[in-house]
């Protein structure tokens, strides 16, 4: 299987496998345009996130993984950069209920005032299309974060991911990552796993 970083033409293929793939997730509630107008297209341009595709034997998209240096600086970047397209659609999305409005504020806060583990980079999304789930997309997406990172020179890696995800916990667990904390977020548990590549190449 092939692993390629995005490239512009393949925006809209990602921002529908997001869509799909995640639909109880913060970003798709925000809807299928804003994903493809304005989420993946900041993401693009900034030096602080990567996105690095899937594709099936005929070259079609059938996963990816978006894998930042630091998550909540790439929020920050990514917001900075298209600070009004973000603002219209908090404010669109809030005004249509009480419960949207706190959702939107929370993860907004959450994701700019949380502190992140020093030199340690993140996945900050990852998603694979239904048929294609079970095939081993999804770690070698994550092997592929994993690389990255350390090209980069970072020390580690994490991952934030529902408690209900069991198969996704003990995937991680069997391959040596370890539990950071258990948290709350929009309603729902959440645990963060984190993995330092000392334990992949010890210090000689």
């Amino acid at each position: 299987m092939e692993i390629s970083p995005l490239e512009p033409h393949w925006v809209e293929d990602i921002g529908e496998i997001h869509f799909n793939s995640l639909p109880n997730d913060f970003l798709p509630t925000l809807g299928l345009n804003f994903l493809i107008k304005t989420f993946y297209p900041a993401v693009l341009s900034s030096e602080l996130g990567k996105v690095f595709i899937a594709f099936n034997e005929v070259g079609e998209p059938v996963g990816f993984v978006l894998v930042t240096l630091g998550s909540n600086e790439f929020l920050k970047n990514i917001i900075k950069n298209r600070f009004w397209e973000f603002f219209k659609i908090f404010i669109c999305s809030s005004f249509i209920s009480l419960k949207n409005f706190k959702n939107n504020f929370q993860i907004i806060i959450s994701g700019i005032l949380s502190k992140n583990t020093p030199n340690f980079g993140e996945i900050y999304i990852i998603a694979v299309k239904k048929p294609f789930r079970g095939k081993s997309v999804g770690k070698l997406l994550v092997k592929k974060s994993m690389g990255f990172l350390i090209e980069n020179e970072l020390s580690g890696i994490k991952i934030k991911t529902l408690v209900s995800n069991i198969e996704w916990m003990e995937y991680f667990y069997k391959e040596g990552w370890k539990l950071e904390k258990n948290f709350h977020l929009i309603g729902k548990k959440y645990v963060s796993l984190f993995y330092k590549f000392d334990d992949i190449f010890p210090p000689v």
